[in-house]
């Protein structure tokens, strides 16, 4: 097999886990690795933030189920990446984080004169799944093994490698460290039990009013059809949650919005809800209020992780398993009991309260006339300009609440947001990160102004990658998601003015085609105009601060009681 160097040893091993991408910023330390990575398959994406490529990474898992990779210089180069390394544990994206030394004589531990010298292990051992250094050429391979292993263990999330340059330029025999193919050593996923599947389809097919509530965890292991073959088995409502959104289309017949009257009704009267690869976080407003006395509902809870089962509401069943096999297995199994549908009485009625909730709340967008651009219009216009294929990735405070209220369905995988951890900036390289797994498709990022200034830069990055993105930024020079409160309680703000900024200028020195819009007659043109550049673009449209505080007084309230416990 002959003698290659560590760095190719460890691209190899890499390219065996179906990596295909790599995110970061070179270095001579890494440089082995980065010469080997064309020959193997790997695509080497320099970024102008470190933390930007994990959220590169993201979109890109995001999109297509795919785990990519991360690298950064030793030292302040490897501290930038854990921002990004963070939102990916939160998340539940696997992605290989490459740390690395300069040389092992003065690092584990490192006297205070150590040039970028730190405990790199340590200070990521908080953010990942897993972390190890390699500290023999020999085991290269191996460890690559243990880490691509913890990565895809029950739930995915980040894991790293620490590896010196001592290791990455030396030279061995290949036979010495064999490269094995992932069948070969690890596990399938979780498989619910048939006794687990039994109970579950008694459970659902003894219920009056049952509900189906399937999380991103559905989205990303493409269950989607599932999900959808129990609803409509059962005929019950399906309310995905926040970040479940692209699970099911809004026009089904058995949509409900979860966030709204019609949800919140659906759950207090269900005696049965199974829920498919969501932790019922905060965001999903795990309180009784919203979900009615849970010792008078059976809850039916399937997540790759134990951890998250049983969590926010007690559990009738608690299946650890891939949300697709289980469901799978739960509709054949209704099937075959002669389960009908029930009638539309119940979801007629969650419907219509649907549709006055939304004209109730979001009636302000259009009768606004004015001053300034509503960002309900705004958005509202890219939904019409860049429709239901598209893939979204949405990023920032209010504008994330418009966005998820506002834009169209999408297909599977195809709308991205940050909700666990709420990390703003995340949007723009998200967004790259996605195109490049689906290069085809339209990619927009809908964003914030505030978001918008921490990743600006990445839009070079797609341009000098060639990488056809859109980003709108609603624009109003305010940090308006802090206003409110500020407001309430001491009738002024602090530090929530940004001020003017012209986006479209920045994205033209960037290499980017430039759009600023200041009236709403101007929206679509622009749109369209961004739509048809063989460039990246960049459509800033300057919204009214005024309107954007118009956010529905129940999301809103709703949205504070993620932070406060429930109101009365």
């Amino acid at each position: 097999m002959g003698t290659i160097s560590g760095g190719e040893l460890f691209v190899k091993a890499m390219a065996a886990e179906g990596v295909k991408f790599l995110f970061g910023l070179p270095s001579p330390t890494v440089d082995p690795i980065l010469a080997n990575l064309e020959d193997n398959g790997i695509r080497f994406v320099p970024v102008h933030h470190e933390s930007a490529a994990v959220h590169m990474a993201e979109g890109l898992y995001k999109t297509t189920g795919q785990a990519s990779a991360v690298i950064a210089n030793p030292g302040p180069g490897s501290a930038n990446l854990l921002p990004g390394v963070i939102t990916a544990n939160h998340e539940g994206v696997p992605v290989l984080v490459i740390t690395s030394q300069h040389r092992l004589g003065v690092v584990y531990p490192s006297p205070p004169t150590t040039f970028q010298g730190q405990d790199q292990l340590d200070i990521f051992k908080p953010a990942v799944k897993w972390g190890g250094p390699i500290f023999q050429w020999e085991r290269t391979a191996e460890v690559m093994r243990l880490a691509f292993r913890e990565m895809w263990n029950g739930r995915p999330g980040p894991v790293q490698i620490d590896i010196p340059a001592p290791i990455l330029y030396e030279d061995g025999e290949a036979a010495d460290a064999p490269i094995r193919p992932p069948r070969a050593y690890r596990a399938s996923e979780p498989q619910a039990s048939a006794a687990q599947i039994a109970q579950a389809v008694e459970l659902l097919a003894a219920a009056d009013r049952p509900v189906v509530i399937p999380g991103a965890g559905a989205d990303h292991c493409g269950a989607h059809a599932e999900v959808l073959a129990v609803a409509e088995t059962l005929g019950c409502p399906v309310i995905p949650t926040m970040a479940g959104r692209a699970t099911i289309s809004m026009d089904h017949p058995n949509y409900v919005f979860g966030f709204g009257e019609a949800g919140i009704t659906a759950r207090k009267e269900a005696d049965v809800i199974l829920v498919a690869g969501s932790r019922l976080g905060n965001l999903d407003l795990p309180y009784d209020k919203y979900w009615g006395d849970g010792e008078n509902c059976s809850l039916i809870q399937i997540d790759t992780d134990p951890g998250n089962i049983g969590v926010s509401r007690p559990i009738a069943l608690g299946m650890v398993a891939d949300a697709k096999d289980a469901l799978a297995g739960i509709a054949a199994g209704l099937k075959e009991r002669g389960v009908t549908p029930k009638g539309r009485e119940d979801l007629d009625r969650y419907q219509q309260l649907d549709r006055e909730w939304h004209e109730a709340q979001f009636g302000v967008v259009a009768s606004w006339d004015g001053p300034g651009i509503h960002p309900g219009q705004a958005i509202g216009k890219v939904a019409e300009v860049f429709g239901d294929q598209a893939i979204y990735t949405v990023d920032g405070g209010n504008t994330a609440l418009w966005a998820y209220s506002l834009l169209p369905s999408t297909p599977p995988n195809s709308y991205h947001s940050i909700l666990e951890l709420g990390m703003l900036g995340t949007g723009i390289p998200s967004a790259i990160g996605a195109k490049f797994g689906e290069p085809g498709r339209e990619v927009v990022c809908v964003t914030g102004d505030g978001a918008a200034g921490f990743n600006i830069m990445e839009m070079q990055t797609a341009m000098r990658e060639g990488t056809k993105v859109t980003t709108v930024v609603l624009a109003e020079g305010n940090w308006t998601m802090e206003e409110p409160n500020e407001l309430a309680l001491y009738g002024r703000t602090f530090g929530t003015e940004i001020g003017p900024i012209r986006w479209d200028t920045i994205a033209e020195g960037l290499g980017c085609h430039g759009e600023h819009v200041d009236s709403p007659e101007q929206i679509e043109p622009a749109l369209r105009r961004a739509q048809e550049s063989d460039l990246p673009a960049v459509v800033a449209i300057h919204t009214s601060a005024d309107a954007n505080r118009e956010i529905p007084a129940e999301m809103v309230g709703r949205f504070f009681e993620v932070y406060s416990g429930p109101l009365d």
